[in-house]
């Protein structure tokens, strides 16, 4: 995996935006599948910037991955007898 970039892009007030290479790499999802995503308005939101150029807001991408955690109960287990 390799590291992402120090430098990213950025629009006022400092928010970090993030290309769709960046996301598929943090998501493990497929820079396809961001794509189709996108053309169908599902998935995590955008920013278009101009006609070829689509980026992530961090906050949005954090906001996507919060809302995908699944709770455990941990302590729980399921034991089977053999009789």
């Amino acid at each position: 995996m390799t590291p992402l970039p120090k430098t990213v892009g950025s629009i006022s007030s400092g928010i970090l935006l993030l290309t769709p290479g960046e996301v598929a790499q943090i998501t493990g999802l497929s820079v396809e599948t961001l794509a189709q995503w996108r053309s169908q308005r599902r998935g995590i939101p955008f920013v278009k910037v101009s006609r070829n150029c689509v980026r992530y807001r961090q906050s949005d991408l954090d906001r996507w991955l919060e809302e995908r955690i699944v709770s455990v109960v941990v302590g729980t287990t399921t034991e089977r007898r053999l009789t």
